[in-house]
């Protein structure tokens, strides 16, 4: 069960946002990779709208505050139904790759007994 959480959460991808930076973070996404006006990014969580400024989690832990007036581009996380679909085939098929060779070396239907 962990693996198929782990692969549906792992496969998501970052995606440009058409909305405005405001509307954006009034959307409540619970990341939000900003690309400043100097082309810096910065990946903040649980961002919020304080007066102008955009305010989250940065790297580290540490509270960080970007300008809307310096804000290039938002990108938000989005997930992938295809990656997510060939993971969980791959974890099928190694799964049962697993269990076919425990049955050919078991000899667990060996009809000679």
């Amino acid at each position: 069960m962990l693996i198929l959480y782990l692969s549906f959460t792992a496969c998501t991808s970052w995606r440009p946002d058409s909305l405005t930076p405001q509307a954006v973070v009034q959307g409540h996404p619970t990341s939000l990779r900003v690309t400043r006006t100097d082309s810096s990014q910065i990946t903040l969580s649980n961002p919020i709208l304080r007066g102008d400024t955009i305010v989250g989690v940065g790297p580290e832990t540490a509270h960080a505050r970007v300008p809307l007036d310096s804000v290039l581009l938002t990108d938000t996380r989005h997930g992938d139904a295809g990656k997510s679909l060939l993971v969980v085939l791959g974890v099928a098929v190694a799964l049962v790759g697993v269990a076919g060779a425990y049955v050919l070396q078991c000899n667990c239907f060996d009809m000679k007994r």
